[in-house]
């Protein structure tokens, strides 16, 4: 049929009971030769309205499904999004529309155009996209119903977005729902004996609207107004509105209690009745002019209501100057507006000053009054008091830090710049009074800060945003944002200051921009997670570090690398190895240009975590790369006392020190280098290469001093006079600067952030700490770098020693993904990282109450970056669209179905890719102690390699071309090889 004729549809048929309910997922589409389209409940509402059909259509209005996108809005619901770390407004979030809306996920042209996403969970979120059974001829026959695409669908359904999540439980306090109940309470069958239940009648006409011929200006309906008075710029306006009883006026009128009142008043049926209908519709108490197809009477009293037609003034042009809005018929209300229905109605009281408040819908609101934890503070939804801002449970979700993370002196030495993460900005401090003297704005996580060889520029790297921001270093002004990859990183120009290099960490490359026009001239291929970079004395190198290892076979150990570039010609020229060593992070080249030092960990991965007692199972460190290209390790690690999550480094104008930051020790170690340089070349060979990178006790003979600082020092550059080192302490919003002539002398500069601690800020400490591991060796950071992965297996012996090795996962997400562990044995967070934790990893008592309160909120609101692959709201490539209907698809290549419990949707359905169970689907594999295992999320599933619950698949592709011989995990194996590519494609859109 033509998906655009929408008349006549039936969505009842004997056989059917209907149930609306609210579900994350639709079941498996059934391959159809047409693709199917949503068409909105408006067309649904054709047929399912009025006494003969049972008023489905006004019981779904009534319902919370319709205005499940609408408590986006709430201010609860921005705090469940940060509790989930979800960055985008929940709007706008594709893990909160998943469950708020219907057919989010969907492309525009899958969407009809009398499809309205912010009718929230409708018809065809339970019942599936209706454009292809919508006729009623379809619909007659169920089982043709049935292959056009209706699902039926069960109990299980509705578990999907309504198990309980913890992000809203800690918000809204309510119990996990009764599914049994709300499937009865939400029941719509229609009434047994019913033309429709017989499918025999014909559509009931819909109520009567505006008067047709007569003069004036038409209705255009609350879905118009919706197109501008929508999200936070404009106060949620259109959300309030759907919130309000108003959006339900003509709902209520399908009820036994309207019935009740309309048989005493002799009013008939209150859903054609126009005494009724007055009151409980947009048009009732002004004709006007007619209407336009965008108006419908099922919207209730909506904004025309009260403020006149809007055909003449909806225009953004109009509705900018107030006069022209009124001259064009736009009213102003006030309560005299509210009285021609609500005074004395059905002999209820009217208080109008209550009312005005209650409906109110400014655009600009003030925050509401914070509650104590667990309470519902400030005033109702829509009132003029409440705000869209963050609802308050006590945890300081709204305090904006700077969290300061690396930073840079500005040619002169007159300036640093210091990159702040949390604040999205870049602070300027006076060097020589040590005061904050400015702040700008650069973008989303500020990650690096560098300027031109001259100081008139500088570049500010934003993780979030992948961009570049470039400002006029003198004015303090953002003059041009540059796109690069995905999640830069470490930048720097050339000693020319021609060409601009930025490390993409999760695009795993080089962007190298052209700086007279600020365009990117190509990319160059780097190892895993570049981090930093350094320029040679002499510029014609770049050392680059890779944070993560690269992708190694099965058990085996890591191998990491330094990247270097040749500046002349702009091209890869050395990949130097680094055996046995991952997150290699902060670097610099010494004055001489016969070496750089690079900051690394020695993790031992493949030997069971007993061996922290014998203290050599995370080790920290330097590595040395040579001119020649050769590589040594020696470790910062004391035997009582490690230099846990060594971060960066940084060499005085002189050589004769470089100091190195542990950010999960907060102290500096700085390092005589020419006593480090003696040592090596005074060890012979096969002792450099195999005892020095795993002597604890080396460091003592050319680390000359430890200088504490505050809490979390990240980024460290020394002044261009060599007299000071500065240190950018992230969790503590300040610098320390260090006085290298009167070690360990040191003051602290602050970078005026809040100066609360909160609940949230003193988990993230406590997750960023070494004192909670034997002898300092790790922190959570040392295995969850910025919470999400090292990308290595271990061998925790819980389950065995030797036994199970498990892949480390992502915390990035995690809220609402339970249970926990690969074998799903932790129903949550509190669990994985309690005794549990003391008991198997850190070996030193667990962490209080408290303790484990506070970093089970910092983990839970760790920030998941957008998806790189599909960035909001764009429409998938061919490729992804083709994955799509792999993914989805019910049967083979070659037409045999396939089971439900072998389809990849079952086990991974939107919006967090899992149903949280444990299942095996045929990976155990050697050393493994089980098959069942939990089925992880897959949002991101891009950005965390390799795969499987042991990490033997480096590659998605693996996953099934390897590891999946006999269809078990899903079924692959009839795929050509561009058919799973194609999958592979759309996995990384999820």
């Amino acid at each position: 049929m033509n998906r655009r004729s929408t008349a006549g549809i039936l969505l009842a048929a004997a056989s059917l009971s209907l149930v609306a309910v609210f579900v994350g997922v639709p079941a498996v589409r059934a391959q159809q030769a047409k693709h199917p389209v949503y068409v909105g409940t408006k067309v649904c509402a054709t047929c399912h309205e009025g006494k003969a059909a049972g008023n489905q259509y006004s019981h779904w209005l009534a319902s919370k499904h319709a205005r499940a996108y609408a408590a986006l809005a709430l201010p609860e619901a921005v705090t469940m999004a940060q509790l989930s770390g979800i960055p985008d407004p929940p709007e706008k979030a594709p893990v909160c529309l998943g469950c708020h809306a219907t057919a989010a996920e969907a492309e525009s042209w899958e969407r009809d155009p009398t499809f309205v996403l912010e009718e929230g969970v409708q018809c065809e979120k339970c019942h599936g996209p209706g454009s292809e059974y919508a006729s009623e001829a379809v619909m007659k026959d169920p089982e043709a119903a049935r292959k056009a695409g209706l699902r039926v669908f069960t109990k299980r359904d509705c578990v999907v977005c309504h198990y309980v999540k913890g992000s809203h439980a800690a918000v809204h306090k309510l119990p996990q729902i009764d599914v049994e109940k709300a499937w009865a309470e939400l029941a719509h069958p229609v009434p047994k004996g019913s033309h429709v239940e017989k499918a025999k009648a014909t559509a009931p006409p819909p109520p009567p609207g505006p008067a047709a011929g007569k003069a004036g200006p038409r209705y255009v309906g609350a879905r118009a107004c919706e197109a501008c008075h929508h999200g936070p710029a404009m106060g949620h306006q259109g959300s309030l509105w759907r919130l309000s009883a108003h959006a339900r006026a003509y709902a209520a009128l399908s009820t036994p209690a309207a019935a009740e009142i309309a048989r005493k008043e002799g009013a008939g049926d209150p859903q054609t009745s126009p005494s009724c209908l007055k009151c409980h519709t947009t048009s009732g108490l002004e004709p006007a002019g007619g209407a336009e197809p965008s108006f419908s009477v099922f919207e209730g009293v909506g904004c025309e209501a009260c403020h006149g037609p809007g055909s003449d003034y909806r225009t953004e042009a109009v509705m900018r100057e107030p006069k022209a809005a009124a001259k064009a018929g736009l009213k102003p209300v006030g309560a005299k507006t509210c009285l021609p229905c609500h005074a004395r109605a059905h002999g209820k009281p009217f208080d109008a000053a209550s009312a005005m408040r209650k409906t109110a819908h400014p655009k600009r609101r003030e925050a509401p009054k914070a509650a104590p934890r667990g309470t519902k503070g400030g005033t109702a939804p829509g009132a003029a008091g409440a705000a869209p801002a963050a609802f308050d449970i006590g945890l300081g979700l709204d305090v904006v830090y700077k969290t300061p993370v690396n930073l840079a002196f500005r040619p002169g030495g007159r300036e640093v710049w210091v990159a702040c993460e949390a604040s999205g900005t870049v602070v300027v401090v006076d060097a020589l009074r040590r005061v904050k003297v400015a702040e700008v704005v650069s973008g989303g996580q500020p990650a690096d800060v560098t300027f031109s060889p001259d100081g008139s520029r500088a570049y500010v790297s934003n993780r979030l945003d992948d961009t570049v921001s470039v400002f006029d270093a003198a004015k303090r002004t953002r003059t041009a944002t540059v796109a690069v990859g995905d999640e830069p990183h470490g930048l720097l120009t050339d000693a020319p200051g021609k060409t601009l290099y930025v490390l993409n960490t999760s695009s795993e490359d080089v962007s190298v921009v052209d700086t007279a026009t600020l365009t990117e001239t190509k990319r160059l291929s780097a190892s895993r997670y570049p981090w930093s970079l350094a320029l040679s004395p002499d510029g014609t190198r770049i050392a680059v570090t890779n944070a993560l290892s690269r992708l190694v076979g099965f058990r085996e150990p890591s191998l990491s690398e330094v990247t270097v570039i040749d500046t002349a010609t702009a091209t890869v020229v050395k990949r130097a190895r680094v055996p046995e060593a991952n997150l290699l992070l902060g670097v610099s080249w010494h004055p001489s240009g016969e070496f750089a030092l690079f900051t690394l960990n020695r993790t031992k991965n493949l030997v069971p975590m007993t061996r922290i007692l014998q203290g050599w199972t995370i080790t920290n460190g330097l590595g040395v790369l040579w001119k020649d290209g050769r590589v040594d390790q020696v470790l910062l690690d004391e035997p009582h006392g490690y230099f846990a999550d060594v971060n960066d480094v940084a060499f005085t104008p002189d050589g004769e020190y470089a100091l190195a930051t542990s950010s999960s020790t907060d102290r500096v170690a700085v390092v005589d280098a020419a006593r480090l340089v003696a040592l090596l070349k005074s060890t012979p060979d096969e002792e450099r290469a195999e005892v020095l990178p795993n002597h604890l006790g080396a460091s003592a003979g050319f680390v000359v001093a430890h200088v504490p600082t505050r809490e979390n020092p990240r980024g460290v550059t020394v002044s261009p006079d060599g007299k000071t080192a500065w240190v950018a302490n992230a969790l503590d919003d300040s610098l320390t600067v260090i006085d290298l002539a009167s070690l360990p002398a040191a003051t602290r500069v602050d970078l005026g952030g809040p100066k609360v601690v909160t609940r949230v800020r003193r988990g993230e400490r406590l997750f960023n700490s070494a004192r909670i591991a034997f002898q300092r060796q790790f922190s959570c950071h040392t295995c969850h770098p910025d919470g999400h992965v090292d990308g290595l297996t271990y061998d925790i012996e819980a389950d065995g020693i030797g036994v199970s090795p498990v892949d480390n996962r992502t915390l990035r997400g995690i809220y609402d993904t339970d249970p926990f562990k690969w074998e799903g044995t932790n129903p949550s967070l509190a669990r994985q990282c309690g005794a549990r934790l003391a008991v198997f990893f850190t070996r030193v008592d667990p962490f209080t109450k408290d303790e484990l309160e506070a970093v089970n909120d910092y983990t839970v609101t760790i920030p998941r970056p957008p998806n790189r692959h599909r960035p909001l709201g764009a429409e998938l490539t061919p490729a992804q669209r083709r994955g799509k209907v792999l993914f989805e698809r019910s049967t083979t290549v070659d037409g045999r179905e396939i089971p439900v419990d072998n389809r990849c949707v079952t086990c991974h359905f939107p919006p967090y890719f899992t149903d949280r169970t444990v299942r095996d689907v045929g990976t155990k594999y050697r050393f493994d102690r089980q098959g069942k295992l939990d089925v992880p999320h897959l949002n991101n599933i891009y950005d965390s390699a390799p795969y499987l619950h042991n990490g033997m698949a480096p590659t998605l592709e693996e996953i099934w071309t390897r590891f999946n011989p006999y269809d078990r995990h899903g079924v692959t194996n009839d795929m050509t090889k561009d058919q799973l590519n194609d999958l592979i494609e759309y996995l990384k859109t999820l």
